[in-house]
């Protein structure tokens, strides 16, 4: 894909059906990008499995949640956001960068093995969680 870069924003309703829609789009990039059947396994179940732990239950109270996924040349960051629910992206690096404290819990471990950076932090009421996988050149063959 050389340089280009790319952009889908999904902004969720009451569904939860649509998260099948968000897996989709992000198996759809990964192949676009040039990541391996593993890279984009590890990429999608990190993607669902972040969805399903900080996705509120929407309803009209609370009907934002939003996924952004963005493929550059060299990975793809997976932004999750959600207003009105503050620490729901807790769990990542936040905004201090790598070294932050994190939950540390089995599945948050399981998340962070799967991608090479989780990233977290609440402003103004919103959360959100960007999850970024690199694109790594295949290793050349002996």
């Amino acid at each position: 894909m050389g340089d280009e870069r790319g952009r889908v924003v999904l902004r969720l309703s009451n569904d939860p059906r649509l998260l099948a829609v968000v897996v989709r789009a992000v198996e759809y990039i990964a192949e676009r990008v040039g990541f391996d059947a593993r890279a984009s396994a590890d990429l999608t179940a990190a993607v669902e499995q972040a969805c399903r732990e900080t996705a509120p239950p929407l309803s009209e109270a609370n009907p934002r949640f939003s996924v952004m996924i963005e493929h550059f040349a060299d990975r793809i960051e997976v932004t999750l956001e959600n207003e009105g629910r503050p620490g729901a992206a807790a769990g990542g690096e936040g905004a201090a960068g790598r070294g932050a404290k994190t939950r540390g819990g089995p599945r948050d471990r399981a998340l962070h093995s799967r991608v090479d950076r989780v990233l977290c932090d609440t402003h103004d009421g919103t959360s959100r969680m960007i999850l970024v996988k690199y694109l790594r050149a295949p290793r050349p063959e002996k």
